[in-house]
């Protein structure tokens, strides 16, 4: 006879093999190595967790809360001025239409020949004709002080 120990058909469904062949009893209340107990708060705890991931989202996008308008001004159109017998090739520049030779041309009238005494002397200046006057005259001016020399 041989030395193998014989078990009855039914307790055989009770035992699951190792690795090493040999057999081990399963307990009935064991899943993936947890325990009822240990299923039961995994299932609260991931639970409650996607309760507040479900808040914190609702929070976050809007939840309920209305747009807000703002009411803004206009914008405002800035009129750049500058006044003729003071400013420098510089400031002339920020004028459209007016690049840095016909600046430096400006400035060097006024210093050739003296002060502007109106705005329409600017055509004394090579490179500013009637049109190229009328585009800057609503950006120039002249002080009182200058009109006085």
């Amino acid at each position: 006879m041989s030395t193998e120990e014989v078990i009855p058909v039914e307790a055989a469904d009770d035992l699951a093999p190792t690795e090493s062949g040999e057999p081990i009893e399963e307990s009935s209340g064991v899943l993936l190595g947890l325990t009822e107990g240990d299923r039961k708060f995994l299932m609260v705890t991931g639970s409650i967790l996607l309760l507040l991931m479900g808040a914190y989202l609702w929070k976050y996008s809007s939840g309920g809360r209305e747009t807000i308008e703002i009411k803004r001004l206009g914008s405002q159109e800035y009129v750049y001025q500058l006044d003729i017998n003071e400013a420098n090739w510089v400031e002339w520049m920020q004028l459209d239409g007016v690049g840095d030779v016909l600046a430096r041309r400006i400035v060097a009238d006024r210093e050739e020949n003296g002060p502007f005494t109106s705005i329409d002397d600017l055509d004394r200046v090579k490179g500013i004709g009637p049109a190229t006057l009328e585009r800057l005259r609503p950006h120039l001016m002249m002080t009182s002080e200058n009109m006085d020399e």
